[in-house]
């Protein structure tokens, strides 16, 4: 079950036909591609409680490893960081049971639960799949016509934050130089690997 952190189950966006249905995946480029909908007249809606025809839903997935290190960083900014307590006291107090904690446990929120989970919830439409690069040109070859863009649209937005980029990229040097804890994280996303080795990606 997706535990919620600002996550509303069955969420995405509508096409302006009412046929499309985009699924949000927190850290899939979600905010982005949101945003990205938005500009181009997509609407919100929910896939449970909409009563539009919808022909087809489409799903951003991402590498899981990668994935997963952004996840755990923007839940420790949520969850543990807090007024007097910033990024550089987490690298600081970080020690071998920190470590237990986060690579015994691995998923703890919306952000860090696995892709296939969220799949479930369009299990019974006809999805088309996309990686995370040319978005705007994918699209606008997958819905035949233009989705535009513009430069207020961050790709990387939270992940420009001072807090996140830090605990990430300290994540990433725990994984450097313990590959048995990147080893945990692909086990534990066996499904999501097996899920993307079989899967034939829009436009790739």
């Amino acid at each position: 079950m997706i535990d919620k952190n600002g996550y509303y189950q069955g969420g995405g966006m509508l096409s302006p036909n009412g046929k499309i249905f985009y699924l949000n995946i927190p850290k899939n480029a979600s905010t982005y591609i949101t945003n990205l909908l938005k500009l181009n007249k997509w609407t919100h809606c929910n896939i449970f409680e909409t009563t539009a025809h919808i022909e087809q839903t489409i799903v951003f997935l991402r590498d899981p490893v990668d994935r997963w290190v952004s996840g755990i960083s923007t839940f420790i900014a949520l969850k543990i960081l807090g007024f007097g307590y910033g990024s550089d006291h987490f690298v600081q107090d970080y020690n071998h049971l920190t470590q237990r904690i986060i690579f015994n446990q691995i998923t703890f929120d919306d952000h860090t639960e696995s892709q296939s989970i969220y799949l479930q919830q369009i299990k019974n439409y006809p999805t088309t799949y996309f990686s995370l690069d040319n978005i705007v040109t994918k699209l606008s070859l997958f819905c035949s016509s233009e989705i535009v863009s513009n430069s207020q649209i961050d790709m990387n937005s939270s992940e420009q934050n001072y807090d996140t980029k830090q605990i990430s990229n300290y994540i990433k040097k725990q994984l450097n130089d313990f590959p048995d804890l990147n080893t945990k994280i692909i086990n534990h996303f066996a499904e999501d690997y097996n899920l993307i080795k079989n899967t034939k990606f829009y436009g790739n």
